[in-house]
């Protein structure tokens, strides 16, 4: 990040949506209060309807009450047997890849630094050995060893592992491979 620099920032043409925005504001594993927004296994004749953000209709929220049996329970399923939480270092993870509205970084010099008052919407890695806490994220203390701002860190197994699966099956498009 440039300093007094007032331009706003862009992705890059040279890099993709996940290599540019591989880094999660809150560390994995995510806190437990994040449990319904972890995504879940599912079995397919389980899942009826999937909608794009946590919506998912299973056959246990579409049972309507009169074929409980006195047992009508609208929630979400625990029965492991038909869902279950991905762990997410080992199995599979979201990262929200989308663009960060160029506008929307104008103001890092003032929002990117420790305490800053507002949100900082640029994703600065921070170290992996960084501890990550629930209860600060939201507050702008994140720094590096030398004291500089940080607030996101980069999932490794995404950048050594995914990325350049990634990358290769993107370099074959067009090519009939």
């Amino acid at each position: 990040m440039a300093k007094h620099n007032n331009q706003c920032l862009v992705k890059r043409e040279d890099r993709t949506y996940l290599e540019t925005y591989n880094c999660e504001y809150i560390k994995s594993p995510k806190p437990e209060r994040f449990a319904r927004a972890m995504k879940q296994f599912y079995r397919p004749d389980f899942v009826l309807s999937h909608f794009v953000h946590y919506s998912t209709v299973t056959t246990d929220l579409a049972t309507e009450k009169r074929h409980t049996k006195g047992k009508f329970i609208q929630d979400a399923t625990t029965n492991l047997n038909l869902e279950r939480f991905v762990d997410e270092i080992e199995e599979g993870v979201l990262i929200h890849a989308k663009t960060t509205v160029p506008a929307e970084t104008f103001s890092r010099d003032k929002m990117c630094k420790p305490n800053a008052p507002s949100h900082c919407m640029v994703g600065i890695p921070c170290p992996d050995d960084l501890p990550f806490s629930d209860a600060l994220h939201t507050k702008n203390v994140f720094h590096n060893e030398k004291g500089e701002f940080c607030n996101c860190w980069t999932n490794r197994k995404v950048e050594k592992y995914w990325l350049p699966k990634l990358k290769d099956a993107l370099s074959n498009v067009g090519s009939g491979v």
